[in-house]
């Protein structure tokens, strides 16, 4: 493949109208992009709708391929912290063994020269490992930029602030920052009342 190639990273625990801009966004920004989406079975999401979900959302993309992260992108190998971020808020950060094996090893073999990732406001642990990238990616050459995060209302889209609405089973409001195909899947997905958020 030639050109310009990029990657963006995403849990997607669901996808959200701000992945959907973020990886618009990045993908006008290349000439063809990878989207890595987290292989773990760790959120409250199975991968294999994760990623069903996302392709179907960024099918009018012509330029991307939507993949699986593996075992060696922010992963229990990598980063088993990612998967427990939510107690792990006031820690510092040590992202170096998840970056550097992105940056020796999948980078090159994919010809991946710039990475991205969306700006970070609420989470700690995402913002440092934002802040790893920036530091580490450019020791092997490869760009870092950050994206400002997609905002309605003045808020930040975010898949957290979805998992929080279908805990208080307030779908209308899901509506407004999710892709219709999630929007869909959520529904069928609140029906069935074993969920535990």
């Amino acid at each position: 493949m030639h050109g310009r190639i990029g990657a963006v990273c995403m849990n997607c625990n669901p996808m959200t109208n701000g992945h959907l801009y973020l990886i618009e966004t990045v993908a006008a920004r290349v000439d063809f992009l990878y989207v890595f989406i987290l292989e773990e079975d760790k959120s409250v999401f199975r991968f294999q709708d994760r990623i069903r979900l996302v392709k179907e959302a960024t099918s009018h993309l012509e330029n991307i391929s939507v993949v699986p992260g593996g075992k060696f992108i922010i992963s229990m190998e990598t980063m088993p912290g990612y998967f427990e971020k939510a107690n792990l808020q006031n820690i510092i950060l040590n992202a170096s063994n998840d970056l550097t094996v992105f940056a020796k090893y999948i980078a090159p073999n994919m010809g991946i020269s710039i990475r991205f990732a969306g700006s970070e406001p609420c989470d700690c642990f995402t913002a440092q490992y934002n802040y790893n990238m920036s530091r580490i990616l450019p020791l092997y050459g490869i760009e870092f930029v950050e994206i400002s995060r997609k905002e309605i209302s003045g808020e930040v889209v975010s898949a957290s602030k979805v998992r929080k609405l279908l805990g208080e089973n307030n779908l209308d409001k899901i509506r407004n920052i999710v892709p219709e195909n999630v929007y869909q899947f959520l529904c069928s997905w609140q029906t069935d009342a074993t969920k535990d958020l």
